[in-house]
């Protein structure tokens, strides 16, 4: 029933007591009342105890309720939906993080119904569950507004798996890590029992907390109550973090599967060709090759249909995006498949291996940091704290490479002599996706956030003075090689305080960007950017900044910042220390 006294849904078909909501009392009283009435005459209307299967199940076990006072109603509905379903095990899927949609940033979970035995091709055919808002507009900021206020209902879909697999990895990227977990038939159809009140009705969707993987929690208490998931999250719920949770109880994890997206895919095969093979590629994927070129005669068969099977697999895959329209992908692709048809050999093409480190096995999502430094030689203090996520500085097992997510990171500084500490800055959230380019796909890397930030338009000015800013920037990534990222990107930032035109400016040049994972533990970051400052005049600024973290473990590492920036007063130097606590 959820929280307190007051259950979570909000729709009012889910009580049979008109004050069901904040009343469970009223609500058992009526819920026993409706079970122990006749089936109406109207064959059309289910009895109550059909409509609310695991309710009554429950009470059942609870109260040892007599057969013969309260005689067991046939459901026809539910008998056919639970063979339809076909599952006595249950699987915890999770969609990773897809940066170009603002729903996505943060992952996403659904549960699958499977049955012992069953080969991940078979399982592909199987029902699951899925939780989300029903948005009917495509606006940004409204979409943004609306799940934090709960304004979209949040509804319980039941649907075949291979059409969330057709979702999520082949239309939006999302390589899909499937848990296999340890539950057993009984708790399995218990909890479809519970699935089965739910469907059609609502609860108020609220982006942080009561999003999708906070409610698929919930049918997990169902099936084993011992586990109280719900209980480990209030303020908000990261979907990684409650993958954490899960895997966490003791036995509960019986294997993980690694499902790569088809852009993953494509990726790694086509970093197995060599340069001029992935220009072949490339060219033929664009209609600008034919499939019988001389250029592809002379290649060995197995490497030729490698090249062919990859252009097919591209064409495709912008026909499933809609990157491409059906009359030109269709006739593309049969021609490309013609040809790879005529070459005996096998293709040589490796498959995507799983990564290392599975996401539920990254760092903790909330983190804490305590450190020293120096600002224009003036020694502080530095405590900072945030709740998520991601930063490009942070150990990258586990998470997106080159993607950053972090919000509401607070840093606090005391200087030497001062009394008491400063807010040095509040990032209310900064978003950054370095996509690096190659001869198929060719993304824009963007950065984008906004929050309080120290503004110094004094010489001798350390501390500076409060300003609120947002910035936004794109421009192309390139893959540098043994793992390092490099970004240009032309950024914008606009900043503004109670002291204007003094201290409210737009600023507009270009940024440049070095992400280095030069070991396993150690991460090398360097950001450069130099400004126009447009205030009452014109100025120049700029400010290059060195990061570099060494982890000492999964939850904890070092970091030393090293920064000179100049914001229109005279360059000033920074240097900082941190031991970094991921919790």
């Amino acid at each position: 029933m959820g929280s307190g006294s007051t259950s979570l849904i909000d729709s009012a078909a889910f009580f049979i007591a008109a004050n069901g909501k904040a009343d469970p009392a009223t609500e058992l009283e009526a819920t026993l009342a409706a079970f122990f009435a006749p089936r109406s005459a109207d064959s059309a209307r289910p009895h109550a105890q059909c409509s609310f299967v695991a309710r009554y199940r429950w009470l059942q076990a609870r109260l040892g309720l007599d057969p013969e006072r309260l005689p067991e109603q046939h459901c026809p509905e539910f008998a056919a939906w639970l063979a339809t379903i076909d599952g006595d095990r249950l699987s915890l899927i999770f969609p990773a993080a897809y940066m170009n949609n603002p729903s996505s940033m943060f992952g996403h979970t659904l549960l699958r119904f499977d049955r012992a035995g069953q080969d991940e091709r078979a399982r592909l055919l199987s029902y699951a569950v899925n939780y989300g808002a029903t948005v009917d507009d495509d606006n940004g900021l409204w979409f943004a507004i609306h799940g934090l206020t709960g304004g979209y209902p949040g509804t319980y879909s039941v649907m075949p798996y291979h059409q969330l697999v057709r979702k999520y990895s082949d239309y939006e990227n999302r390589d899909i890590w499937e848990y296999q977990l340890n539950l057993t038939a009984a708790e399995v159809r218990r909890l479809l029992e519970h699935l089965w009140e739910l469907q059609g009705n609502y609860a108020d969707y609220y982006f942080f907390d009561e999003n999708c993987s906070y409610q698929l929690l919930f049918l997990l208490d169902v099936a084993r109550p011992g586990l109280a998931l719900t209980d480990r999250f209030g303020v908000y719920a990261i979907p990684v973090d409650t993958v954490r949770t899960v895997i966490d109880q003791p036995g509960l994890l019986d294997r993980a599967v690694f499902r790569p997206s088809s852009r993953t895919r494509i990726e790694r095969r086509l970093r197995a060709l060599s340069e001029p093979e992935r220009a072949l590629v490339r060219r033929l994927a664009g209609g600008q090759l034919s499939a019988d070129a001389p250029e592809l005669q002379v290649l060995q068969a197995p490497r030729r249909a490698a090249v062919l099977e990859l252009a097919a697999d591209f064409v495709t895959y912008r026909l499933r995006t809609g990157e491409q329209s059906r009359d030109q992908a269709a006739a593309l692709a049969w021609r490309l498949l013609a040809a790879r048809s005529r070459i005996a050999a096998p293709a040589s093409l490796p498959a995507a291996p799983a990564p290392a480190v599975r996401p539920d096995q990254g760092h903790e999502s909330a983190r804490a940091a305590l450190g020293i430094g120096a600002r224009d030689g003036r020694l502080f203090q530095t405590v900072r704290l945030r709740p998520g996520y991601h930063r490009l500085t942070d150990p990258e097992a586990g998470y997106l490479p080159g993607a950053e997510i972090d919000f509401l990171d607070l840093e606090l500084r005391r200087y030497a002599g001062d009394p008491a500490p400063i807010l040095d800055s509040l990032t209310a959230v900064d978003i950054r996706s370095l996509s690096p380019r190659n001869e198929l796909f060719r993304p824009v890397s963007w950065r984008l956030g906004g929050g309080l930030e120290r503004f110094r338009t004094h010489d001798r000015d350390e501390k500076g003075e409060l300003v609120a800013a947002l910035w936004a920037g794109a421009g192309p990534a390139e893959d540098l090689g043994e793992g390092a990222l490099g970004s240009v990107m032309l950024e914008a930032e606009l900043g503004a305080s109670t002291e204007c035109p003094d201290r409210c400016f737009a600023a507009l040049g270009p940024a440049f960007t070095l992400l280095w994972p030069a070991t396993e533990r150690w991460t090398f970051l360097l950001d450069a950017r130099l400004r126009l400052l447009m205030r009452d005049h014109l100025d120049r600024g700029f400010d290059v900044g060195l990061s570099q973290s060494y982890a000492l473990g999964r939850n904890f590492a070092l970091e030393l910042d090293l920064l000179v920036q100049d914001d229109g007063a005279g360059a000033q130097a920074e240097w900082s220390t941190s031991l970094l606590w991921y919790f």
